[in-house]
């Protein structure tokens, strides 16, 4: 028996442990388990487990500063939350302290009571050593930002799921609905984050809505007769939908510093709208990526969204959009070139035909820059010759996770034509003036199975004003 992926998260008592296939997949990563033929196993004495098993923790040492390694830990994000009055800082780089090694994004934390502290690592299952001085580490705040989180009235189950991945993690948000967008003058005021969850709806559709041109409004509010309605949100009409003046809103939220979070669908939104400036979307030709599990690779280790993952994790995707990076904004959406292809660009015969001018003289064309599928091609001379749409350095698309290459992409599930979308970039962060708009293109958060990816969003949303850090450009 060869079991990948699957585990049971004990922090979590109220997850089931087994679905109707007899296994839950809960944190991905994976574990191999050979099939058991002896019989006498079944004479082995067992006792029941009557009590929630949790993970140990709890704090050591003295002083006034905390440390906590981080560790992609979603009960990290409670902490933050629980003591929100408190300093926190992330360390931008490793550091020992205490005799103890700490990764990059580790959380250094001041202002609270060790005895509160103490009860709160033993609750939560961390590890935290108390230290007398602050380490001189490189590190910025992390701060406990304000959370929407965006749905439309076209679907909201996916939605739902990420609604409940945040009242796991204890963490507090406030649900806007797309046509509320339309009509909140400053969304900056009232919000620092708002995560845009998949729809399972092309970004037209999220655009326009429904029909409204006929046929009757269609509410969702609580009433005598629907009384079970509206708890969470209500709208007299779910027909109308995010419209143009929702996406400008969108937009002047990122300029002003916020932080736009958009998930396939979504995320193709923000790309189609001109809210992510070189990025692309290539349309699939034989990709089938049914709700697989497949490989990814870290492409920016220094990047806060990826704190805390020491090695890239298996990653859930259906579908995803594919994604390409450049270094101009406005470009096309469309497939990159393969070098190896015989064809010229231009069309005309292949690279072994002689392709001359007539009547003047022959210049030998510059060579064509190359780059990997998730990077961006270089700029020649003519491109960058006094052209407004080239993007400064500082600007430029962040491409932070990739998927697999196309020889091992594959854990477990269905796929055909994985060529198409390996290699290509899995999470971007895209900077828009003082904010930043970050691209998924698979869902980190899928129905409860996919807790080893929620720090990805987690570590997005508590660096909101710092997610710079580490840029080489």
């Amino acid at each position: 028996m060869l079991l990948d992926y699957q585990y049971w998260n004990p922090k979590d008592p109220q997850q089931t442990p087994y679905d109707d296939t007899g296994w839950t997949f809960g944190e991905l990563f994976h574990v191999k388990v050979g099939r058991v033929s002896d019989p006498r196993v079944l004479e082995v004495p067992m006792d029941p487990v009557t009590q929630p098993v949790v993970a140990l923790g709890g704090l050591t040492g003295s002083g006034t500063v905390f440390a906590i390694n981080h560790n992609a830990d979603n009960a990290l994000a409670t902490l933050r939350f629980r003591f929100r009055d408190a300093v926190f800082d992330a360390a931008e780089e490793p550091f020992d302290a205490a005799g103890r090694k700490f990764a990059r994004g580790s959380f250094l934390i001041r202002g609270v009571a060790g005895s509160e502290m103490s009860r709160a690592a033993t609750e939560l299952g961390l590890s935290v050593t108390a230290l007398t001085v602050t380490p001189g580490v490189r590190r910025h705040p992390v701060r406990a930002p304000r959370i929407a989180l965006l749905h439309t009235w076209l679907s909201t189950q996916d939605e739902g799921w990420w609604r409940l991945a945040l009242d796991s993690a204890q963490i507090p948000y406030e649900s806007l609905n797309t046509q509320q967008v339309a009509r909140i003058p400053d969304l900056n005021a009232r919000f620092d984050v708002i995560l845009f969850p998949p729809v399972g709806r092309d970004a037209g559709a999220i655009v326009a809505g429904m029909p409204t041109s006929w046929g009757n409004p269609l509410p969702w509010q609580k009433t005598d007769r629907t009384p079970n309605l509206g708890s969470i949100d209500s709208t007299e009409d779910m027909r109308p939908g995010l419209g143009a003046e929702g996406i400008e809103r969108l937009r002047q939220f990122a300029r002003r510093g916020g932080l736009l979070v958009g998930v396939m669908d979504t995320a193709e939104l923000a790309v189609g709208n001109g809210l992510a400036p070189g990025v692309t979307v290539a349309r699939p030709e034989k990709l089938k990526l049914t709700g697989s599990v497949v490989r990814s690779r870290i492409v920016d280790s220094a990047s806060p969204i990826v704190y805390g993952y020491a090695e890239a994790p298996s990653i859930y995707s259906f579908d995803g959009p594919i994604f390409n990076v450049s270094n101009l904004a406005g470009g096309r959406a469309g497939r990159r070139r393969n070098p190896d292809e015989k064809e010229r660009a231009t069309g005309r015969g292949t690279s072994e035909d002689l392709d001359r001018p007539v009547g003047r003289a022959f210049v030998e064309p510059p060579e064509e820059p190359e780059a990997e599928p998730w990077e961006a091609l270089a700029l020649t001379n003519e491109q960058k010759r006094n052209n407004p749409f080239v993007i400064p350095a500082e600007m430029k698309p962040r491409v932070i996770l990739r998927y697999g290459d196309s020889k091992d992409l594959l854990v477990s599930g269905l796929l055909e034509g994985g060529k198409e979308i390996a290699q290509h970039p899995a999470i971007i962060d895209v900077p828009l003036e003082k904010g930043h708009v970050v691209l998924f293109s698979n869902n980190p958060i899928w129905r409860g199975e996919t807790r080893g990816n929620y720090f990805f969003v987690f570590n997005a949303f508590l660096n909101f004003d710092n997610l710079s850090a580490g840029r080489k450009d």
